[in-house]
């Protein structure tokens, strides 16, 4: 029998195939109908969204943050019916799904600067679509490994197909983020993560403490680069618009609180885009500061 991981690998292919073959409106159309079946069904994925939403917009009344919550899990469904196409999709038919994109001169601007260029894409829209998008523009993204070697091998193996170079987190992805940053590159980074390893600090995202991942301060003050926000909004019209938005200066301050709370507002500048396309389900909230409770 193949191991778990071969079989869970062959199946994602298999599925990515057969999803890839629809066009970008009808994926949408089946997401609809998927979307209100995980909410009924994953208590666990229904609860974190709100729990998330009451916490950074707690004057939204009830009803409003629930519906915000029902829109991000279609797009969290859009995400799952998208990967066929981000991964199977040739080349003319993918760049054909993108408008122009808005704010580019901003990545253009940083890369000029000449000391290399850190592009900050938090877990918003289509953010599969948008790593692969800009691609050819990247020297190196970083990415967390998971638990299985079988299905990472084929994340990173569809990631790349476009010319990107995935690296994966810990020493030796970091020094070549380092080196591809001081060569004048430019490299991806997700904002938004949870940092594990007493590797963050506590810094407020919606006003709420959250623990929030030091690596781009530290890299910014090593090697002087400059750095951009970025996310890929999913368009009524079925296709998709890259936003490139500029940093404040405040990340770049040699104080660490103050730079973290910059990194921040930058991830919630992306979400104010369309609030309901950021992943509300993800437990951005799991750690809380000494002596209070369980947000989940």
């Amino acid at each position: 029998m193949a191991p778990v991981g071969a079989m869970k690998a062959f199946v994602f292919r298999a599925v990515a195939r057969l999803t890839s073959l629809l066009p970008v409106r009808v994926s949408r159309a089946l997401s609809r109908p998927l979307a209100a079946l995980i909410w009924r069904l994953s208590s666990r994925l229904r609860r974190v969204s709100l729990v998330n939403l009451s916490l950074c917009y707690p004057q939204l009344p009830e009803a409003e943050r629930e519906d915000r919550a029902r829109q991000a899990m279609f797009h969290y469904a859009c995400n799952a019916l998208e990967v066929g196409v981000s991964w199977y999709a040739g080349r003319r038919r993918f760049e054909g799904l993108f408008e122009e994109r808005v704010g580019w001169a901003h990545f253009e601007a940083g890369k000029a600067h000449g000391r290399g260029l850190l592009f900050l894409a938090p877990h918003f829209g289509a953010w599969e679509m948008l790593g692969l998008s800009v691609s050819k523009d990247l020297a190196a993204a970083l990415y967390k490994e998971g638990s299985d070697a079988a299905v990472d091998e084929v994340l990173i193996e569809r990631r790349q197909r476009f010319g990107n170079h995935l690296v994966p987190a810990g020493r030796r992805g970091l020094k070549v983020l380092m080196d591809r940053l001081r060569e004048g590159g430019a490299v991806a980074v997700l904002p938004d993560q949870e940092p594990t390893g007493g590797e963050g600090r506590f810094a407020p995202f919606f006003g709420e403490p959250a623990l929030t991942g030091v690596l781009v301060p530290r890299l910014l003050q090593r090697t002087g680069a400059r750095a951009v926000f970025a996310g890929c909004v999913r368009r009524p019209n079925g296709r998709f618009r890259i936003h490139v938005l500029p940093a404040e200066e405040a990340l770049y301050s040699e104080d660490m609180d103050t730079a973290l709370a910059a990194l921040n507002r930058g991830v919630e500048s992306v979400i104010a885009l369309a609030p309901e396309q950021y992943l509300w389900a993800y437990k951005r909230f799991r750690a809380l500061p000494d002596g209070q409770g369980k947000r989940y």
